[in-house]
């Protein structure tokens, strides 16, 4: 056995080490030639799994490629991701990404080829990161004295993100990027392409990405300087125009578009002479198989890769007019006009599931509740519950609309939602929508089986839906069908809490009664309304007090809807009385604004959130000054009724009708409300009723300035010290400054 030993030793210590040469050579070999992202965090880097993205081994980079973006909610930076994958697994040349915040702009000039992603801000102005870049560029582009060739050894494309609703300012930063470039010199490889977020986006940047590959391979076919021969070159051409030219014709593989041969200009360098030809077959071919060639579309093809113009005309992001006839045009068309689309992109569809929602259909949605999930455990209830009396843990949240017609600072969506001033998306039925939200309402509380804390009786009562809060994220009212979703929900017995943004007074005119109507008031002037909501209305001021006239006419319970943010709207106290007499609500809500993290789509910081001191104050404030003003009919008069610290938000109540013997009742007797409503329906709809048919008595300590501060005592308040979450029960609650545990309703 001993004489043995060296034997096999030798032998073993060999086998080892032959394969960790191996190994290290197959490592060595895959990282020498990977593209590089010098911007990219470890986090982004992970995300695109650099590892999958690796040339034929032993190719040297013989070019480099620029991407550049600038973004406003993240689609722009995720769209250079995608084509940072895709060109580094099909292109032997070296890829960096940067966003334009951190470019250096002095190193454009030394750049080969610089692909532009792009989003617009409002205005047509770029993102505030691409501020500075796009200053120096303009000031290049317009100085006399800087050459017109300045960039002319670069070559350059340009996708512009958008929306067409915004018109004359649809995707306008990418178009003038795409015009300085110009101006300096620089090359195109492609035509400037834009595209709707709102409609086709994905498809219409699938089909530009693969475009923008082939176009880097041509370059590294002529960086190479290595051209098929005449007789190659036909076979190349007949091979990838397909039916767009004939065997010679070297200005087709654009989409259609005509090129002369050495033309960069027309064509964008996209001719296939550049193509490097297979040794053995004499076929110009990829060095990576590419999978996205597809020469012929289909007619849902290509309607998803049509596009609104600013012109308002229809044009193909593919430049297929000359592969299209004209019957085949006008079929489009009718299949456009015949067929709407769905209102949630694939894009917003991800975003938004990843962020919790639910989707129903093609344009509802549910989530749950933060503070259902407090009141299952004992935790304590949402605002409406101190206020108006809801059982938090029987409360869906819903909205038959993901779309909206503004793009608040403070939305707490981040805008991942569709926009729009018109509903012309596909439309699901009321009771649809209505068994589907209940449905997954329910599979969600029952998920939280089991989790510690949650209280049996609760949790077993949680099933059944009694309050719907129509408030999850778009315009609920926008829904076409909104009166016969509210009957669904009514027939089931459930309470209907239905917010909108000001924007629809005929829908509001139209609707039927719900059990509470809001309308968000977050700006007093026209000029800080346009700064807060940024609605998507050019008349939007106007349509904004025709709501408030609306609201004035409807007989139950009405709210006006406040939410506070500092160095925005703070400072309007005699314009939001005014308001306040035009639309005299109810019910006046103040809150202060819930800051959601940071955000591409927003700036706003802790800074711009008021403490619950500062939101009482106001709320003082404005009582105070409707009271000196005296412009309120009749015997209107307004108080400080309840509030919620733990929200940082407090209530202002009509004392004319919700303060009965020196008491208020703000809340709300939902049987009573069952019957009326029910009765309401029975008779046609001629039998009305008022919100003080079914007011209830606020308890003591849901009241102003209550030891409680409007934190129920038979829950328990959760408090975190360190990192430690500690439970304790509730005497006194302090001031209520902002803390983890906020309302999930962003405009609560």
């Amino acid at each position: 056995m001993s004489s043995r030993k060296p034997w096999v030793n030798v032998l073993a210590f060999a086998l080892v080490t032959v394969t960790g040469v191996i190994v290290f050579k197959a490592l060595h070999d895959r990282l020498k030639v990977q593209p590089k992202d010098v911007n990219a965090t470890k986090k982004e880097l992970k995300e695109r799994k650099l590892d999958e993205i690796v040339p034929v081994s032993g190719e040297e980079f013989q070019g480099s490629v620029r991407i550049l973006y600038a973004s406003t909610t993240g689609t722009a930076r995720q769209f250079a991701t995608t084509l940072f994958k895709h060109m580094g697994k099909k292109c032997p040349v070296r890829i960096e990404v940067s966003d334009l915040q951190s470019y250096n702009e002095e190193l454009l000039q030394k750049e080969d080829i610089v692909i532009f992603i792009c989003s617009t801000w409002e205005g047509g102005v770029p993102p505030k990161s691409a501020e500075r870049f796009f200053d120096w560029l303009q000031e290049q582009a317009y100085d006399f004295r800087v050459s017109k060739d300045y960039l002319a050894n670069v070559k350059f494309a340009v996708f512009g993100l958008g929306g067409a609703i915004y018109g004359k300012n649809f995707a306008k930063f990418g178009k003038d990027i795409d015009e300085c470039m110009e101006r300096l010199g620089a090359n195109r490889l492609e035509q400037y392409t834009r595209g709707d977020d709102q409609t086709s986006l994905e498809q219409i940047f699938y089909k530009w990405n693969s475009r923008i590959v082939k176009h880097v391979q041509d370059a590294y076919g002529a960086i190479a300087n290595e051209y098929p021969s005449s007789e190659k070159a036909k076979k190349v051409n007949k091979k990838d125009t397909g039916k767009q030219g004939t065997s010679g014709d070297a200005g087709a593989c654009c989409g259609g578009s005509s090129k002369k041969e050495g033309d960069d200009n027309a064509g964008g360098g996209c001719c296939s002479s550049n193509k490097k030809p297979d040794d053995k077959t004499g076929a110009a071919t990829n060095r990576f198989e590419d999978a996205d060639d597809d020469d012929e579309l289909d007619e849902e093809d290509q309607l998803n890769n049509a596009f609104v113009t600013a012109d308002e005309g229809l044009v193909d992001m593919e430049e297929m007019g000359n592969a299209m006839h004209a019957a085949q045009k006008e079929k489009l068309a009718q299949l456009r006009d015949s067929a709407p689309r769905e209102m949630v992109t694939k894009l917003q569809y991800k975003a938004l599931t990843k962020e919790g929602y639910k989707i129903i259909g093609s344009h509802s949605a549910v989530k749950i509740c933060r503070w259902t999930k407090h009141q299952l455990r004992g935790r304590g209830g949402c605002y409406k519950h101190s206020f108006y009396g809801i059982t938090s843990y029987q409360c869906m949240e819903a909205t038959p609309s993901l779309a909206c017609a503004n793009k608040c600072v403070f939305c707490w969506r981040h805008h991942k939602n569709p926009v729009g001033t018109e509903w012309r998306w596909k439309e699901d039925g009321p009771e649809f929508i209505v068994e589907e939200a209940i449905r997954l309402h329910v599979n969600m509380i029952h998920q939280l089986k089991g989790v510690p804390g949650v209280q049996p009786e609760r949790f077993l009562a949680a099933h059944t839906v009694k309050h719907c809060a129509l408030s999850l994220v778009g315009e609920p009212i926008m829904y076409p069908r909104i009166n016969e979703m509210v009957k669904a929900l009514h027939d089931r017995g459930i309470s209907s809490f239905l917010v909108t943004n000001a924007q629809f007074p005929d829908r509001i005119q139209q609707l039927d009664p719900v059990t509470q109507l809001y309308v968000s008031v977050d700006a007093a002037s026209k000029e800080s309304l346009k700064a807060v909501d940024r609605p998507l209305f050019k008349d939007f001021w106007e349509r904004f007090l025709s709501c408030l006239k609306a609201i004035q006419e409807k007989q139950q319970r009405t709210v006006f809807r406040l939410t506070l943010v500092k160095s925005y709207n703070m400072d309007e106290v005699d314009g939001y009385a005014q308001l306040i007499e035009e639309g005299t609500p109810d019910f006046i809500e103040i809150k202060a604004v819930t800051y959601c993290g940071k955000s591409d789509a927003s700036n706003l910081t802790m800074e711009n959130v008021p403490w619950h001191e500062e939101v009482c104050n106001f709320g003082e404030a404005i009582c105070r000054r409707l009271a000196e003003r005296q412009r309120l009919p009749g015997a209107v008069t307004y108080n400080m009724a309840t509030e919620h610290a733990h929200s940082c938000c407090i209530l202002i109540a009509r004392e004319d009708k919700f303060k009965v013997d020196g008491e208020w009742w703000t809340w709300i007797d939902y049987d009573a409300f069952n019957r009326l409503i029910q009765d309401y329906y029975a008779s046609g709809k001629t039998k009305t009723f008022r919100s003080e048919d079914y007011r209830a008595k606020t308890p003591d300590w849901a009241v102003y300035q209550s030891k409680e501060r409007g934190f129920d005592p038979i829950e328990k308040r959760w408090y975190r010290k360190s990192s430690q979450a500690t439970s304790a029960a509730v005497s006194v609650i302090g001031a209520g400054e902002p803390d983890a545990d906020v309302d999930d309703d962003g405009r609560n």
